[in-house]
């Protein structure tokens, strides 16, 4: 498996649909802001829980958590997207940020090798990661 970000990206951005249409948003009134995509999480868990127990887990879930992230911001502004079209580093830093936390909160439940997989990303793609 590669650690380079852009072949983990590739790989999660296949597993979406090509492009997400978010109409009907949600909106508890008219007058809110605040809002949710019909079906635009049940879709980022059906995708990210194929990797529950694999040795990708730590990248993978954290990447599709992400895409959704991205995707529900981009939401309040149009209404359909490419996934394709999302932004690399809008995805990369959300996703280093979560794995960072993955690797140091134990009671997340990632094993040994997890965090060691983790590390191994961080020092192929610069960055962080625990010491």
């Amino acid at each position: 498996m590669s650690l380079k970000f852009n072949d983990l990206l590739a790989k999660a951005l296949a597993e979406w649909p090509p492009e997400i249409d978010f109409k009907p948003l949600l909106r508890i009134d008219p007058t809110s802001k605040r809002y949710s995509v019909s079906g635009l999480g049940e879709m980022a868990d059906e995708i990210g829980d194929r990797y529950i127990g694999s040795t990708e887990e730590i990248f993978m879930r954290n990447l599709h958590w992400v895409i959704f992230e991205v995707l529900r911001d981009v939401a309040a502004n149009v209404t359909r997207v490419k996934t394709s079209d999302l932004s690399p580093d809008a995805v990369r830093s959300g996703f280093e940020r979560n794995l960072k936390r993955c690797m140091e909160m134990p009671d997340l439940g990632y094993p040994p090798a997890a965090i060691e997989l983790g590390r191994r990303y961080f020092a192929e793609n610069g960055g962080g990661g625990t010491e």
